[in-house]
């Protein structure tokens, strides 16, 4: 027993030196466990990867993905890829993976198309994007060592291709979505339900897309706050939109959009707004997921049916209004920004009015050094349906009641600096597991 313990001390020393040591014993059985250095190794494309798309998972890819070099830095990369995603008319994706070579501005991009259909697992929709990258990569290469190591399988089907366009789809391009969810929480002085639902149905083929959504909201309140007294409050509301849509041109659309709701807290019974919509894309709309510019005028009419006397001595009113919306989205390697304006106006009392203006920005200065930035404001001339009379500071304090304002804003500002070693080729998932932390 003394012998067996001593053997196993030696191998636990020999096992803690391996990494350490400079000579001797350690050293020798840490090259033979472990293969030497090819010197003739064929050098591995430097990518950049910049996923904004459905499916990405960093580490997933860098395991799939072994002959390619990630790095962090973007300027040492040979390829910066940019993935991004937008819906598909059944409820998926669709993969838009491109590939800049920012050292060879001669270089023409290349970019891959990919779909993830609806209901995919995680795991699915990660492959899809990995094998988007992979097919995308290949004109990289093509002519390099690498080459002579890189093989294209294919996996042939048997089963027969579903028709896009609908003739054999008995639901004609319909998707339904059917949700709803409960929450309760609480403690000895307090508790708390809520109930949400919601319903969808969506078409779209390249001519017309068609949006309908209904959701319902409950919320029930207890305060106990004291022996004999208690408080209880009741919030509700609903909602839908809807909207129809015809492709004119590959920039031009036609359209009509209607919303309705009813709130407590808005004070609002009924409110419904309805009008057709036209909108011009500077851009055309298949660069969507890359670059957009938008203008769109919406003239319309707007319903309303309050619960108690506004402070104009309304229960009802019915007014002729507007909306124009000016928005922009852009994704390049150095990074994003979006930004949009909109305007709301009644047509019979131009003075009641709203602006609201917002934007977000995402710049890689440099090597690192990550800038984000992001905010909004609104200016408030149209605040119709606010009730008449005393305020009561439960009513404000519990959010069941608006109050009247000029104006609303947010902001947000981040700055973040990474360094170190540039390759991000290795994954280790050991004592990272922290869902329940």
């Amino acid at each position: 027993m003394r012998l067996l313990g001593t053997v196993i001390l030696v191998m636990a020393v020999i096992a803690l030196c391996a990494p350490i040591c400079p000579s001797g014993r350690s050293t020798l059985l840490a090259q033979s466990s472990a293969p030497a250095a090819d010197t003739n190794a064929v050098p591995l494309p430097l990518v950049f990867l910049d996923c904004q798309a459905t499916g990405c998972d960093t580490d997933f890819l860098r395991v799939e993905l072994t002959w390619m070099n990630f790095v962090r830095d973007r300027n040492r990369a040979m390829v910066h890829i940019i993935a991004t995603s937008r819906s598909t008319a059944s409820g998926g994706s669709e993969l838009s993976v491109t590939f800049e070579r920012p050292n060879d501005p001669a270089a023409q991009k290349d970019s891959v198309l990919a779909i993830v259909p609806l209901g995919s697992s995680a795991d699915q929709a990660r492959r899809v994007l990995a094998r988007a990258i992979g097919q995308g990569m290949l004109s990289v290469v093509r002519g390099t060592p690498l080459a002579n190591q890189l093989s294209v399988s294919f996996r042939p089907t048997t089963a027969k291709q579903s028709d896009t366009r609908g003739a054999k789809d008995k639901w004609h391009l319909w998707v339904f979505r059917i949700g709803g969810n409960g929450f309760t929480s609480g403690d000895a002085n307090y508790k708390s339900v809520s109930l949400n639902s919601s319903v969808r149905a969506s078409r779209t083929t390249d001519q017309w897309k068609s949006n309908f959504s209904l959701n319902a909201n409950y919320r029930e309140n207890s305060y106990t706050l004291s022996e004999t007294e208690q408080l209880r409050t009741y919030q509700h509301s609903w909602g839908g939109n809807a909207s129809v849509v015809k492709s004119l041109t590959p920039r031009w659309s036609l359209g009509a959009t209607t919303n309705a709701s009813s709130s407590v807290q808005s004070n609002q019974d009924f409110f419904l707004r309805a009008g057709p919509a036209i909108e011009f894309d500077i851009f055309p709309y298949d660069q969507s997921t890359r670059r957009q510019v938008i203008f769109r005028y919406t003239p319309g009419v707007r319903v309303a049916n309050y619960t108690e006397y506004t402070i104009y001595d309304k229960l009802a009113e019915t007014h002729p209004d507007q909306q124009i919306l000016v928005g922009a989205e852009l994704t390049q390697s150095w990074g994003s920004v979006s930004a949009s304006t909109l305007f709301n106006q009644l047509l019979d009392d131009l003075s009641k009015n709203s602006l609201d203006l917002n934007g977000e920005l995402s710049w890689r200065i440099t090597t690192g050094l990550n800038l984000n930035i992001g905010g909004g404001y609104s200016r408030i001339r149209d605040q119709l349906n606010l009730k008449r009379g005393k305020q009561e500071q439960q009513e404000v304090l519990l959010q069941l009641r608006q109050l009247r304002t000029g104006y609303r804003y947010y902001g947000n500002v981040g700055l973040s600096f990474t360094f170190g070693s540039i390759f991000q080729n290795v994954v280790n998932p050991r004592l990272s597991f922290n869902s329940f932390f």
